[in-house]
């Protein structure tokens, strides 16, 4: 099973185990302590009354896991811990939530049920999920290099059915020492999906060739997922592109 850093208590903390029976009376009900359970952890997060106890905004987390309402948003029909057909952004956005429980509160065990067994075992439901939140995180370092070598565009739409597109050495947020030119990407994987503006490097080696001295000096326009935009200079830091 793959380790992830806050999955396990420190050493020096002592790890209780718990029913849903006994976590459903941590709610702030009568002056108890408020505690909650994410992904079968169980923290106390009582200093949060304000926010977990009797009338705080997010009281209905209080006493249960509800874990796929965190990403989810329905706090009517989804406070439950079933965690399928849940995307890589909800599984990710799910153990960023996990990560701030271990931050900001204090851990008090595990909770009985659909992740850990009586003994405080993982079960095959927290393997498997741990299991996706791997992919998740590969895919989302795939989509970074893909970033990296492909910055969005800058855009900005006009009343006149117009847009224009233009790179800098900002564009998408992502740094670098190059500015590049606007082209249309076909993400390969994503066969789905529009073409989306990219800036594309124009100038040195292919990225898969960086140390070859045997180039055309064309940075990466020869890759076969771009396309020129029409009548746009292919050699233009900007672009305006009629909607249709």
């Amino acid at each position: 099973m793959p380790v992830f850093s806050g999955w396990f208590p420190h050493p020096s903390r002592s790890e209780r185990l718990m029913t849903q029976e006994e976590l459903s009376k941590y709610t702030g009900e009568d002056g108890t302590d408020v505690y909650l359970s994410i992904l079968g952890h169980i923290y106390d997060v009582t200093r949060g009354r304000k926010h977990y106890g009797p009338g705080g905004g997010y009281s209905f987390f209080a006493g249960r896991d509800a874990s796929r309402a965190f990403v989810s948003g329905d706090f009517e029909n989804g406070l439950t811990d079933d965690l399928s057909e849940l995307t890589n952004d909800n599984i990710l956005s799910l153990e960023d939530w996990k990560k701030f429980y271990d931050k900001d509160y204090i851990y008090i065990g595990k909770l009985i049920g659909t992740f850990y067994t009586a003994e405080g075992k993982a079960t095959k439901v927290i393997e498997e999920y741990q299991n996706s939140l791997l992919r998740a995180l590969d895919d989302k370092k795939r989509q970074e290099d893909i970033d990296r070598q492909f910055p969005p565009c800058n855009s900005e739409w006009s009343q006149g059915g117009h847009t224009r597109v233009w790179c800098s050495n900002l564009s998408g947020g992502i740094q670098r020492s190059w500015v590049g030119v606007p082209r249309q990407f076909n993400q390969p994987g994503m066969p789905n999906s529009r073409p989306r503006c990219v800036c594309v490097r124009n100038i040195g080696p292919p990225s898969n060739e960086m140390n070859s001295m045997l180039h055309t000096n064309n940075g990466d326009l020869d890759n076969p997922n771009l396309k020129p935009y029409p009548l746009c200079d292919t050699q233009a830091d900007s672009c305006v592109i009629i909607n249709t």
